[in-house]
């Protein structure tokens, strides 16, 4: 047995089979034109440069005239910036008319400052530093320097040629705090310095007076500045 479909329904059948050929190349067509023209991407970022800076201070408490004390203020440096970066110190009031520390209820009354810090040209080269046993024999002063064996991750702050190569007597250096007239430079971490650890370094003071000095509480106000380089 056989069956025929009648011309007018084949003529269809075969205009549908036809109109299917037709749409599945079109969606061929499609597909494979979707497929061939990709495009590349790249993805680029810039990672800003960082800095944050904290410090906690120790103070000298009371003082025995023609006794020394120390006192000491940490800096804590953490930035991401590989060129480095550097730490200026001033004496808020200092001038050559007005001492660092002045007694708290006579700003008129002050206690002796170290010659004012003068850096050298660079960390290579010494600055006006004396060391420490002229501050023993010379005089009852303030003054300060950058120690060594404080140093954590903060190495290439340092300046053996400003502040002397360690803490002993012999060989580390002090000087007075500048004034606000100039930016001094204590210490410049240059290139190479990055660390994803903070930079940790401790900046000792020194204070004698003498036994003239009037008694009462003394105080002042210093400003630590750190700057990426």
């Amino acid at each position: 047995m056989s069956f025929h479909l009648p011309k007018k329904q084949s003529g269809i059948f075969r205009d549908m089979v036809s109109a299917l050929l037709v749409t599945l190349l079109i969606f061929s067509s499609v597909v494979y034109a979707v497929q061939v023209h990709a495009e590349a991407v790249t993805l680029t970022a810039t990672v800003a440069s960082s800095l944050t800076f904290t410090t906690s201070t120790n103070q000298f408490g009371t003082i025995t005239p023609g006794t020394y004390k120390i006192a000491t203020t940490t800096l804590d440096v953490a930035t991401n910036n590989v060129s480095g970066w550097n730490i200026t110190l001033v004496g808020d009031s200092q001038s050559p008319s007005d001492t660092v520390m002045d007694l708290t209820t006579d700003a008129a009354i002050g206690l002796t400052d170290q010659t004012e810090w003068v850096p050298g040209v660079a960390t290579t080269s010494a600055g006006n530093a004396v060391v420490r046993a002229s501050l023993d024999s010379s005089g009852d002063v303030l003054a300060f320097r950058v120690m060594t064996a404080s140093s954590t991750n903060g190495t290439a702050f340092l300046a053996p040629s400003w502040w002397g190569t360690n803490d002993t007597d012999g060989t580390a250096k002090f000087a007075g705090i500048a004034s606000t007239t100039v930016q001094r430079q204590i210490g410049n971490a240059g290139v190479g310095s990055y660390s994803s650890s903070n930079h940790i370094n401790t900046v000792q003071y020194y204070l004698d007076v003498p036994s003239t000095q009037q008694t009462g509480s003394y105080d002042g106000a210093l400003t630590y500045t750190a700057t990426a380089n």
